[in-house]
């Protein structure tokens, strides 16, 4: 399994977005997404995504 974390600050509203892109534009390499964890602290918004590479 791999991950990959990204972050977002303010309001969140773009993590959802930026978390879809990163999905579509890897698509050709995963075999499989099997979490995405959406977290806030204060005004920090995290996102991790767990998954696993064709190999």
């Amino acid at each position: 399994m791999k991950h990959v974390s990204m972050a977002d600050y303010g309001d969140g509203s773009s993590l959802e977005e930026r978390v879809n892109e990163w999905i579509l534009t890897n698509e050709e390499k995963l075999l499989e997404v099997i979490d995405i964890e959406y977290i806030q602290q204060g005004d920090m918004y995290l996102a991790t995504i767990t998954y696993l590479e064709r190999g």
